[in-house]
């Protein structure tokens, strides 16, 4: 009797603590001015049983932002494996054309490329003719659907290509000029940008850049003010003039002469491999991507993921295809995937669907080894929030204009472990203060 007592008591004392918990989450999002003005959508569900511990708007389709990374990467990592590397191969033919066979390796940077060509060097110590660049890993489509026009000078949005290198970006020092009022600019990088510069001398360093690509292809708008030097980080406009730039530069770097041009063709059968050079894992590159939301990384991963899946060429709807098979299992209406990162507007997920999807992920034979490469509190976007838990969360945050997301696994105090997913869009809130109702949440959530 003892033992049916206790647990009986037990049985009590574990579900009116849930019930509880959820009478907390309905008075906080009730009270929040978030719920008034904006839509909040929330799903809670033990990851192990997929019983629902709370759920709110939970079937509104609503945007993801980079919470969606969770899923696209996932899917690239159980179709290459967490040690897939990505391999930038050279070749040499009769006629010392050198080929470069690309492999879309996000990490690729100017020096990578010059280890590259050291080795070349190595085994051909003549002048080369034609430098003949293979790019058929992944398609050339160089944004994503229902991305924003005025984004094209944002950092966090470079274009995706099989040329790629040090993720497409380069840094400009925006500065005063001795003489006079107007502002100065330094650009160190082989790649030449055009600049309008209205930008003036002043107390406050308030500037603004602006593309119009459907006047000037290459050509950046600065207005504002500065004060001091800047460092701005801005993405090429042409991938390809970059990319040969920085491979010009880095052939100078190894000491490689080269008489011809450069030219676009498939790897032919009638060549030598003479070097090659690798990414680091996967799991490490993707570990970067859901920490810190690397975009660049994420359309790229998941462009190669999917062009491995349909053995052809990586595009984003090979991936597509590559992502609904992955979640199957999981009503197909809760959803629309137009990208990796989550940054398209045509995104739509709803919160029961991420939170399906996550259990799924709990229930895979990989869940420990993925789960990892989810931050927790101290690290990437999580750094500066939760401590308290930090111990007991991995998530992902998601944060675009007038939306803020996040999703992840919990350990409760109780000893559970939940599955969550908090959606919020068409706020007009401070985004700290969005942060702050949603890690209210969270803390509420543990104590369940």
């Amino acid at each position: 009797m003892n033992k049916l007592k206790i647990l009986l008591l037990s049985f009590i004392f574990l579900f009116t603590g849930t019930y509880a918990g959820a009478a907390n989450l309905d008075s906080l999002i009730h009270k929040s001015q978030l719920d008034k003005m904006s839509t909040v959508a929330v799903s809670v569900k033990d990851a192990k049983s997929g019983r629902v511990v709370y759920e709110y708007n939970q079937n509104k389709l609503m945007n993801p932002a980079s919470v969606q990374k969770i899923f696209t990467m996932y899917s690239a990592y159980n179709e290459l494996g967490s040690d897939y590397t990505f391999k930038t191969t050279a070749y040499i033919d009769k006629k010392r054309n050198l080929y470069i066979k690309l492999g879309a390796d996000p990490t690729l940077t100017k020096g990578s490329l010059v280890t590259l060509l050291k080795l070349v060097k190595e085994k051909c110590n003549k002048p080369i003719e034609d430098i003949v660049f293979d790019t058929s890993v992944i398609d050339n489509k160089q944004w994503g659907t229902g991305w924003m026009w005025d984004d094209d000078t944002n950092p966090l949005l470079p274009k995706i290509s099989p040329l790629s290198v040090n993720e497409n970006k380069i840094e400009v020092v925006i500065a005063p000029a001795k003489n006079g009022t107007l502002t100065e600019i330094k650009n160190k990088s082989s790649y030449t940008m055009n600049f309008v510069n209205h930008a003036q001398k002043g107390s406050k360093n308030e500037i603004i850049l602006e593309r119009n690509p459907w006047t000037t292809a290459d050509l950046t708008y600065i207005y504002g003010t500065i004060n001091t030097p800047q460092k701005v980080i801005l993405p090429v406009s042409s991938t390809e003039r970059y990319f040969t730039g920085e491979f010009n530069s880095a052939l100078a770097a190894a000491g490689i002469k080269h008489n011809g041009a450069f030219k676009y063709a498939p790897l032919p059968s009638d060549v030598v491999k003479v070097a090659e050079i690798s990414s680091v894992p996967l799991s490490e590159i993707i570990s970067s991507t859901l920490k810190n939301s690397n975009n660049f990384y994420s359309e790229m991963i998941f462009k190669v993921a999917g062009g491995h899946y349909a053995k052809s060429k990586g595009s984003t709807d090979n991936a597509v295809k590559l992502f609904e098979k992955q979640f199957s299992g999981i009503k197909s209406d809760s959803h629309i995937v137009a990208d990796a990162c989550g940054i398209s507007r045509n995104n739509l997920v709803s919160a029961d669907w991420i939170t399906s999807a996550l259990n799924q992920i709990y229930k895979s034979g990989d869940f420990e080894q993925y789960s990892v490469l989810l931050p927790k509190p101290i690290e990437g976007t999580l750094s500066n929030r939760l401590l308290n838990i930090s111990l007991k969360l991995r998530a992902k945050t998601g944060t675009a204009s007038g939306i803020s997301t996040i999703a992840g696994y919990i350990d409760t105090k109780s000893g559970k472990k939940y599955s969550f997913a908090i959606l919020i869009q068409n706020h007009n809130t401070k985004v700290i203060d969005v942060k702050k109702f949603e890690d209210s949440l969270i803390n509420e959530i543990y104590k369940m």
